[in-house]
């Protein structure tokens, strides 16, 4: 085809007068959209916004005393589940120290086991839970989340053991 015959990628006066070029770039950025939507949703399926591989979080101290499961993206008013894992002696009360943000961004709507003790902790709060016959003790932590953006939390054990995480609640 030469290029004074008319064609599907020449400009056109007939029926309608067309601008070829201008299409073209109509379409490469049609094209950018639906990448960028196919991108936006992969993530969303792997967890950007709420639960999924990228947002499920498992942090261990450097000793293996402590570990907290939990999720790094949430929603505003979605409630999720912080589980802390605690190692110490046989049937001792274990003390575990929830220090930061955690207490702004959250509101505790459910903690089982019952912890032996609670008390305040500066911005905190300290709780003890007695070991098993292994020296294991675990607290399950219902959080609703009640802010918006990045908080952070520092989760630590009186022995010295300690798990820094982040959370981000998008509105």
């Amino acid at each position: 085809m030469r290029d004074s015959e008319p064609g599907d990628l020449h400009n056109r006066d007939y029926p309608v007068r067309e601008d070829m070029r201008l299409q073209r770039k109509v379409w490469r950025f049609e094209r950018l959209g639906w990448y960028g939507l196919v991108a936006l949703m992969v993530l969303t399926l792997a967890g950007l916004f709420s639960k999924g591989p990228l947002s499920t979080a498992d942090m261990r101290s450097a000793d293996g005393h402590l570990r907290v499961e939990y999720q790094r993206f949430l929603r505003n008013g979605s409630s999720e589940m912080l589980v802390i894992h605690m190692q110490g002696a046989v049937r001792q009360a274990l003390e575990v120290e929830l220090n930061g943000e955690l207490l702004q961004g959250f509101n505790v709507e459910m903690l089982q086991p019952q912890p032996l003790k609670a008390s305040t902790a500066g911005e905190g709060v300290r709780l003890w839970a007695l070991s098993d016959d292994q020296g294991r003790a675990t607290l399950y932590l219902t959080l609703r989340s009640d802010g918006v953006g990045l908080y952070d939390t520092r989760v630590s054990l009186a022995t010295g053991a300690c798990v820094d995480l982040s959370q981000f609640i998008y509105p």
